[in-house]
């Protein structure tokens, strides 16, 4: 069992819209029951729709989304285990666990042959005060209710909360959008979108970017208008002639994978709920550092030294290595896995990329691929190295106007006096000089 939130941006957030889809199915898959819960319409589903809508008319104060969309996936030979009741439960575990139990929500049941599915569009106005609620640490709590009902209903078992294709794309939109901008033809652009595991398809009268490796009905693409409005079939034919499928046997250096996401999630969820930067995302923007660290140690402990500069530290874990927080501002030992770099660790040194399939040292039999770092085997810090610029919390955003940047420094004064994150202090602070804030 795995559920995932589906967001939506408040301008495309439509209750009647995602109500009828939910109370209807779609192409390819066949409705198996609808239900609705908290509504004072009862089992009248297109009321209940109705009933939503003017709850949530009654919230004009918040600019945010006002329905929270969630699906939960269950293996096909789990479906035939539960009944609607069983199905009616489980939504109710879900809603006590998110803090919607007093909410009305609509529910609906989609079968195929590959991927039966539950939908739930909760109604984040509470019906009677017409306040916004939205569940802190959603994705963790899905995933603990999910392992909770696997065992209740003896369900198989999943790894967790799955990794969405829109996600992998964002956190390469640069990269995606320069080879767009820059490709003379579409050869050149399926060359270099293929390095980061995409490819660009036709499907009806559009294009989408798709993950190589998966078909279309896996679900993994978007559409390229949903990308970028201005990378529409036109105007991508216009510049480059008519359509042309990749000729294959690009270097792709990273695919995309359905995978559990916790480390990513959590570092989400701290952002967006404290508007500091993760340890997690210190990490990941430190990467080219890191590969020059390692491209210059000639032993482990100049490796050790290097990373230490920036208050990092690489130690064994399991069966792997992750990297440490030695010299930053978190509470804990923070730690990331070391193959979020785009490296990995072997017995006798580091990897500095994943060499493609069969290409090792061109075919010569050494047993060991030509971007291999030998630094040999692995060594522990010797501890006592200089730390020159640790993580340490700054905001996510960059600080803007002066006024900004006085409310930063009060902040970081005063932080363990009030129990305040940056986002509600910049806001109070930014309400208190009211337009002198934009100076």
């Amino acid at each position: 069992m795995i559920s995932k939130r589906i967001h939506c941006e408040p301008q495309n957030d439509n209750i009647k819209r995602l109500g009828v889809y939910i109370g209807a199915g779609h192409e390819g898959e066949k409705l198996y029951a609808k239900w609705t819960a908290g509504c004072y319409a009862g089992q009248d589903y297109d009321l209940a729709i109705d009933e939503i809508k003017a709850t949530q008319g009654m919230n004009t104060r918040t600019k945010k989304e006002k329905t929270y969309h969630m699906v939960v996936s269950f293996h096909p030979e789990d479906f035939k285990k539960l009944s609607l009741d069983d199905f009616k439960n489980i939504e109710k575990e879900f809603a006590v666990a998110l803090g919607f139990e007093d909410h009305q929500r609509l529910c609906g049941i989609h079968i195929n042959t590959d991927n039966p599915h539950m939908h739930v569009a909760y109604n984040m106005i509470h019906k009677e005060k017409y306040t916004r609620h939205d569940p802190f640490y959603d994705y963790y709590k899905r995933d603990k209710i999910c392992r909770l009902l696997e065992e209740k209903y003896k369900l198989k078992v999943d790894v967790g909360v799955e990794q969405q294709f829109s996600d992998y794309v964002k956190q390469r939109q640069s990269d995606v959008k320069h080879a767009f901008d820059n490709a003379p033809d579409w050869q050149s652009l399926h060359e270099e979108l293929a390095t980061y595991g995409l490819t660009v398809q036709m499907r009806g009268n559009g294009c989408i970017l798709a993950a190589i490796g998966h078909k279309q009905k896996d679900g993994h693409h978007i559409k390229l208008s949903d990308f970028d409005k201005n990378l529409s079939k036109k105007k991508l034919q216009d510049r480059f002639g008519s359509y042309e499928k990749s000729a294959g046997d690009y270097e792709v250096k990273e695919f995309f994978q359905r995978e559990p996401k916790r480390e990513n999630a959590k570092a989400k969820d701290f952002e967006t709920k404290t508007g500091l930067k993760s340890f997690d995302t210190f990490v990941l923007e430190s990467k080219d550092f890191i590969a020059q660290a390692a491209i210059k140690s000639g032993t482990w402990q100049d490796f050790h030294r290097e990373l230490s500069r920036i208050g990092l530290e690489v130690k064994p874990r399991g069966a792997g290595f992750v990297l440490t927080d030695i010299g930053g501002k978190t509470k804990k030992n923070s730690s990331i896995p070391f193959s979020k770099t785009g490296m990995r660790i072997a017995k006798n040194g580091i990897i500095l990329e994943r060499p493609k399939k069969g290409d090792m040292n061109n075919g010569r039999n050494t047993g060991q691929p030509d971007n291999l770092k030998i630094l040999g085997e692995f060594e522990p810090s010797q501890g006592g190295y200089t730390i020159e610029n640790a993580y340490k919390f700054e905001p996510v955003k960059k600080l803007k106007s002066a006024k900004e940047r006085e409310a930063w420094k009060i902040y970081i004064r005063e932080q363990k006096q009030h129990n305040y994150t940056w986002i509600k202090f910049n806001k109070n602070f930014q309400r208190f000089y009211g337009e002198d804030y934009g100076m």
